[in-house]
């Protein structure tokens, strides 16, 4: 199967990075640190103007690409499932964002991320982009996804695996798959690939 794999709060811990920067920006300049999970965007989550959270991410934004870590089991669930599959990283990370294409690449390189494709967001927007029509275009199967739009979006076409987080919680619909670890990540690919070879 074709498999899409989105990379932020899917194959890594993205948002925890973002909170510790977060943390020493807030605390320079006066700002709420403390952050409301259930809120997906940095301005939504910690109240800040939507002006100063772009500043911040235009600062750290690359050091937060750079340092985050995978989540557990990724790297070798992901090289199990390119055995099998074909993996494409269809991605909202910006191209608008200095470095970002390169500091991905660098950093996929660096943890030995097994992937066939990496598709970034073109558009005007730097943090969002619809995912389904890339996901027509590539011929996607399945997708791992996080954002709670993209996952009611994509849910109307095929089977999403879905990283549980505060901000996704409130999504029940059918094609979507919650998981909290890459290994069950797998057991759903598995079950999913196995139910299309039956039909």
């Amino acid at each position: 199967m074709k498999i899409g794999v989105d990379i932020d709060n899917t194959i890594t811990h993205t948002t925890e990075m973002i909170m510790h920067y977060a943390r020493i920006f807030g605390e320079k300049h006066g700002l709420n640190t403390v952050a409301d999970p259930s809120y997906y965007y940095l301005e939504d989550a910690l109240g800040w103007e939507r002006d100063i959270a772009e500043h911040f991410l235009d600062v750290y934004l690359p050091d937060i690409y750079r340092e985050m870590r995978p989540k557990d089991q990724a790297v070798e669930v992901m090289r199990q499932l390119k055995d099998e599959h074909e993996l494409v990283l269809i991605t909202s990370r910006n191209q608008k964002f200095p470095e970002v294409e390169q500091v991905t690449l660098e950093w996929l390189e660096r943890y030995g991320i097994a992937y066939d494709g990496l598709i970034l967001n073109a558009t005007p927007n730097k943090h969002f982009f619809s995912k389904l029509g890339v996901c027509k275009e590539q011929g996607i199967e399945i997708m791992i996804e996080d954002h709670h739009d993209l996952i009611m979006e994509l849910a109307q076409a095929f089977p999403v695996i879905v990283f549980d987080y505060p901000y996704n919680r409130h999504i029940n619909a059918q094609n979507v798959y919650r998981v909290t670890h890459w290994q069950e990540v797998l057991e759903r690919i598995n079950q999913l690939a196995a139910k299309r070879s039956a039909i």
